[in-house]
């Protein structure tokens, strides 16, 4: 379908047509690679479902040709996609939390603990570049082996065992983050 990005812009249903029909398996590619193995293949689909949405409502903003385009979307596929796994993981959280018994002072004080070092070595990881901060989500908050990295990131298995090793490096000065990352 030619000019397709500025029909869709012009909100002509048949253009978001043409770009589900074309961009869905890579689209669920994306989602399912960070999401099904955590949260199931309906949250696959609901992500899926919530990027195609963002697409059509943000189309308007997107300049750039089709090699753009896929970039683009994957790129709003990737972030949905590690939303929905945050929403999972805090709903899991809240639930692990609720079902502890409260009475016990050390269950509560671990559970906050951790949810504190999480959080600042989070904070500590803005030092990073946004490549290599993509990179420790994926590998330690995403729990992807460094095959699977390598596949999303289309890079090899060697530069992501290169890239995490600088960037434990570069992070190790907190002691926090040098325990957690071993």
């Amino acid at each position: 379908m030619e000019g397709f990005i500025r029909k869709l812009q012009n909100r002509q249903e048949q253009a978001l047509a043409f770009v589900v029909d074309t961009y869905m398996p890579y689209v669920k590619a994306i989602a399912r690679k960070i999401l099904q193995r955590p949260c199931g293949e309906q949250a696959v689909d609901e992500c899926v479902n919530d990027v195609f949405l963002a697409v059509w409502n943000h189309s308007c903003k997107f300049h750039g040709d089709e090699g753009e385009f896929k970039r683009w979307i994957g790129t709003i596929t990737k972030y949905k996609a590690i939303d929905y796994y945050r929403r999972k993981q805090k709903i899991e959280t809240v639930s692990l939390e609720q079902s502890r018994d409260i009475k016990d002072p050390d269950t509560t004080e671990m559970i906050y603990l951790r949810k504190e070092k999480r959080e600042s070595i989070l904070l500590e990881m803005q030092s990073l570049s946004e490549a290599d901060r993509e990179l420790f989500l994926m590998k330690y908050y995403l729990d992807l082996s460094n095959e699977e990295i390598a596949s999303a990131l289309s890079i090899t298995k060697a530069a992501v065992e290169n890239r995490l090793y600088r960037g434990k490096k570069k992070l190790a000065i907190m002691p926090t983050i040098k325990e957690q990352m071993e």
